[in-house]
């Protein structure tokens, strides 16, 4: 059998055109870059024994699952049959969709079943939501930064979309029984166009918490408020804009 000589690996390109990779890739530079100085300072000894071949590969191994649980960013795996101490089957319900009343004109209300409103779902990567749109209302755009969305139409008619890293939009109108995703930080946004017919929604997210960050205000109504020159300048807006923007109440539905 012949001799196994480790070889220098080389890190994947950095994509120039999408700043959003850099985080991941930079974690990736780090492995390349560590494995590779091992298999440097230890090629003498990888080559002429083959436990130094396998002390090579199981320490690789070891650090790309290490620094990949860092890229997946994914919530942690349990290793009980469930997250939480489960007494009973109550434990692993949630009750908070019921009867849920339909919304007035131009509002959403959003019914999170979280970890934080229901505990069942800690240590299983997955919460739903339930989603109420009145006529004529709009959830307006926002990310979810730990989890992707898939989106249900329980009934009505929404009209979706998301911005992609390059500032595209992709748009679909939903209909009764239709799914549709949201990737993991992504901004998006639903619209009820109708002025007669409501519309509800049932959301899944690949996170037992996956965070919400509304875009309006995350920008207006921060605690203390972002300063009103950055805003003007940032957006292009002119004083009087910025401080109505800023006096104006925006819905989180956090």
């Amino acid at each position: 059998m012949g001799t196994l000589h480790p070889r220098v690996l080389t890190p994947p390109l950095r994509d120039q055109t999408s700043q959003s990779t850099v985080n991941t890739k930079s974690v990736f530079e780090v492995y390349f870059l560590v494995l590779n100085l091992y298999l440097r300072g230890h090629s003498e000894m990888a080559s002429s024994s083959m436990a130094g071949q396998a002390g090579c590969l199981l320490f690789g191994m070891l650090l790309l699952a290490f620094y990949g649980s860092l890229v997946l960013g994914s919530d942690p795996d349990i290793v009980t049959d469930f997250g939480i101490n489960v007494t009973s089957g109550a434990d692993l319900h949630f009750t908070g969709f019921r009867d849920l009343p339909e919304q007035p004109t131009g509002q959403v209300h959003i019914t999170f079943a979280f970890d934080t409103e229901f505990p069942g779902v800690i240590g299983m990567g997955i919460a739903p939501a339930l989603l109420k749109f009145g006529t004529d209302s709009v959830n307006s755009f926002h990310t979810h930064p730990r989890g992707a969305e898939i989106f249900v139409i329980l009934d009505g008619e929404l009209d979706a979309g998301i911005v992609d890293t390059a500032n595209n939009l992709y748009t679909a109108t939903l209909k009764k029984g239709d799914v549709f995703v949201f990737p993991m930080g992504l901004m998006h946004y639903q619209i009820n166009r109708s002025k007669t017919k409501t519309a509800t929604v049932l959301a899944a997210f690949a996170s037992q918490n996956a965070g919400r960050v509304s875009l309006p205000p995350n920008m207006f109504n921060t605690e203390p408020r972002i300063e009103t020159d950055i805003i003007m300048k940032s957006l292009f807006l002119d004083k009087k804009t910025v401080e109505r923007l800023k006096a104006s109440d925006f819905p989180t539905f956090a």
